[in-house]
Protein backbone atom coordinates (compact mmCIF):
# COMPACT_ATOMS: atom_id res chain seq x y z
CA UNK A 1 0.00 0.00 0.00
CA UNK A 2 1.43 2.90 -0.74
CA UNK A 3 1.48 6.17 1.47
CA UNK A 4 2.79 9.83 2.53
CA UNK A 5 5.72 9.67 5.04
CA UNK A 6 6.67 12.81 6.83
CA UNK A 7 9.51 13.72 8.74
CA UNK A 8 10.79 15.45 11.38
CA UNK A 9 14.31 16.21 10.77
CA UNK A 10 16.66 19.65 9.96
CA UNK A 11 17.71 17.54 6.58
CA UNK A 12 17.07 14.99 4.56
CA UNK A 13 20.26 13.47 2.59
CA UNK A 14 20.67 11.44 -0.55
CA UNK A 15 21.35 8.34 1.96
CA UNK A 16 18.56 8.86 3.59
CA UNK A 17 16.13 9.78 0.73
CA UNK A 18 17.32 6.22 -1.15
CA UNK A 19 16.29 3.98 2.02
CA UNK A 20 13.03 5.85 1.98
CA UNK A 21 12.68 5.34 -1.96
CA UNK A 22 14.52 1.52 -1.00
CA UNK A 23 10.93 1.06 1.48
CA UNK A 24 8.82 0.85 -2.74
CA UNK A 25 5.37 1.86 -1.03
CA UNK A 26 5.87 5.86 -0.20
CA UNK A 27 4.84 7.77 -2.98
CA UNK A 28 5.37 11.63 -1.28
CA UNK A 29 7.81 12.97 1.25
CA UNK A 30 6.62 15.76 3.51
CA UNK A 31 9.54 17.22 6.17
CA UNK A 32 9.52 20.15 8.66
CA UNK A 33 13.65 20.43 7.27
CA UNK A 34 15.30 20.51 4.37
CA UNK A 35 16.12 18.12 1.73
CA UNK A 36 19.29 18.21 -0.19
CA UNK A 37 19.88 18.89 -3.77
CA UNK A 38 21.02 15.32 -4.55
CA UNK A 39 18.36 14.04 -2.42
CA UNK A 40 15.50 16.21 -4.64
CA UNK A 41 17.14 14.94 -7.71
CA UNK A 42 16.41 11.04 -6.32
CA UNK A 43 12.91 11.57 -5.39
CA UNK A 44 12.21 13.37 -8.55
CA UNK A 45 14.11 10.16 -10.38
CA UNK A 46 12.18 7.62 -8.30
CA UNK A 47 8.60 9.57 -8.82
CA UNK A 48 8.58 10.38 -5.67
CA UNK A 49 6.83 13.70 -4.51
CA UNK A 50 8.37 16.32 -1.55
CA UNK A 51 7.72 19.31 0.01
CA UNK A 52 10.15 20.45 2.79
CA UNK A 53 10.11 23.48 5.39
CA UNK A 54 6.35 22.87 6.41
CA UNK A 55 5.70 24.23 10.13
CA UNK A 56 5.26 21.42 12.35
CA UNK A 57 1.75 23.65 13.35
CA UNK A 58 0.75 22.69 10.18
CA UNK A 59 0.34 18.77 11.13
CA UNK A 60 -0.91 19.48 14.58
CA UNK A 61 -3.93 22.02 12.53
CA UNK A 62 -4.80 19.16 10.38
CA UNK A 63 -5.20 16.54 13.49
CA UNK A 64 -7.36 18.59 15.36
CA UNK A 65 -9.36 19.35 12.41
CA UNK A 66 -10.01 15.93 11.55
CA UNK A 67 -10.45 14.54 15.32
CA UNK A 68 -13.01 17.29 15.84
Amino acid sequence: MSYIEIKTRKIIDATLAQKIIDKGTVVSILTTGKITKPAKALFDAADVAWAENIPESEFMEREAQEEG
